[in-house]
């Protein structure tokens, strides 16, 4: 019986490095996708940044000296001089399918209405995972705006479930209906500090209150030193004033998103890494991005409380996409089958379950908690 797995396992993984993989049982033959192999993430367009403030550093790609050797096959003898035997043809593309629903009278139109946005909600990852999704956007006017949908979720990592601890992600979202106005908000709250989490979930709630309720003669852009700044004296308060002494800390970004009849202008205040990124035509490019070495050193809050800037516009058609490290961290590699999969999945809108089983994706590397917040601009929707 040994001898048999063996010999499945030794199938499967050769013909998964054509790109599928196949599994005979009784005669019938399953064919699952792989993944499309990633390729080193390009600037792209259909974005443009407006007033760069303070740049973080740049996300460093691991370089390459050419392709790694191949091993020969079981039984197989490779032989000096003798060319490489010729790659087989790719696999076409095979399209992830749908969460299947269970419809008991299909909705008037064949389509379910998207709901509303609630004007403020927060989630954690703490003992479950958590979600939400709706519309929001400002109507009316001889050229109405952009109409923005945003789909969020908040999932315990693999890591904290197997051990019997809490997640320590935390996502939010509101909408200022006086300034037509969305705010998105994640935080990831450190693994080695055990109230990391409560101070994610207090971080986010501080973060939309003071977004929300900030006098209207202070711009977003201008406020994120301000807007981080009490965030942080809120979490040492709450952590007992001991900044050398703290039990709880996260990492956190913050987006305002202003919607235009030709798309939406951006602005991202970050500290740390829980990261910002853009997809547009296929390609992403990170907007907050403080990953840099090998380590997993990051900039934290409270400690730290000055936030990188970036100010731009993203045309209709974009997602911006906010996420924690155990879910960002997986788009930021040379060759990223995540970055390659959501390009194609989130070229149109998913349905709420699809993104949470985006989200959810299987890959025992990545084992951390995941959150991820992502707004689709210029979609349209309705009022459910």
């Amino acid at each position: 019986m040994g001898e048999q797995l063996l010999m499945l396992g030794v199938i499967v993984v050769a013909l998964t490095v054509a790109g599928v993989t196949v599994l005979a049982m009784r005669g019938r033959t399953i064919t699952m996708p792989r993944g499309v192999l990633g390729r080193p993430l390009q600037a792209m367009h259909g974005w443009r940044e407006r007033h760069p403030d303070r740049r973080p550093p740049g996300p460093s790609r691991p370089e390459q000296e050419g392709p790694a050797p191949r091993r020969p096959g079981r039984g197989a003898r490779a032989e000096r001089g003798r060319p490489a035997p010729p790659r087989p043809a790719p696999s076409p593309p095979v399209e992830e399918a749908a969460v299947r629903r269970f419809v008991i009278e299909a909705p008037r139109g064949g389509q379910e209405q998207e709901p509303r946005l609630p004007a403020k909600v927060v989630a954690g990852s703490g003992w479950h995972g958590s979600f939400f999704h709706g519309w929001c956007g400002a109507a009316g006017g001889a050229r109405p705006n952009s109409h923005l949908v945003v789909r969020a979720a908040a999932l315990r990592g693999a890591t904290h479930a197997s051990m019997g601890t809490e997640g320590q992600d935390a996502i939010g979202a509101a909408w200022d209906e006086a300034r037509s106005a969305l705010y998105l908000a994640v935080a990831d709250g450190l693994g080695s500090l055990p109230r990391s989490g409560r101070v994610a979930i207090e971080a986010i709630t501080a973060a939309l209150h003071l977004c929300v309720s900030r006098p209207d003669g202070i711009a977003f852009a201008q406020s994120g030193d301000r807007l981080f700044e009490a965030i942080a004296a809120g979490m040492l308060r709450s952590l007992g004033d001991r900044a050398d002494q703290l039990d709880g800390a996260c990492t956190l970004v913050v987006a305002e998103v202003v919607p235009r009849f030709d798309g939406a202008q951006v602005t991202v205040h970050g500290v740390g890494d829980s990261e910002a990124w853009a997809l547009y035509d296929g390609q992403w490019t990170p907007i907050h991005h403080e990953r840099g070495g090998a380590d997993n050193a990051t900039r934290d809050m409270p400690t730290h409380a000055r936030p990188y800037t970036r100010i731009f516009d993203l045309s209709p058609g974009s997602v911006l996409l906010l996420g924690s490290d155990g879910f960002a961290g997986a788009l930021d590699t040379s060759a990223s089958p995540l970055a390659r999969g959501l390009a194609s999945l989130w070229r149109r809108r998913p349905g709420w379950l699809d993104f949470v089983n985006h989200v959810g994706f299987v890959d025992d590397y990545w084992a951390d908690d995941r959150s991820a917040v992502a707004v689709w601009i210029g979609e349209g929707a309705s009022d459910g």
